[in-house]
């Protein structure tokens, strides 16, 4: 996916492949290739950026754009 204006995706719920439960996207450090998820009990995980929204690993559940 071509996003001008990734930054929409942080504070939005994502749906991980292999994670029982959705998590919440905290920051994106685009200089490391790296996108942040909170998930329940406070645990963050990084993931490769933006690799892991192309395969579809990673599925924003984003309510609206704007």
């Amino acid at each position: 996916m071509a996003w001008n204006d990734e930054t929409y995706l942080i504070g939005e719920r994502v749906r991980v492949e292999n994670e029982k439960n959705p998590g919440v996207v905290t920051r994106i450090d685009k200089e490391r290739g790296l996108i942040y998820v909170l998930y329940k009990r406070m645990r963050e995980e990084a993931y490769p950026y933006p690799e892991v929204i192309d395969q579809k690993i990673m599925i924003p559940l984003v309510q609206k754009k704007g």
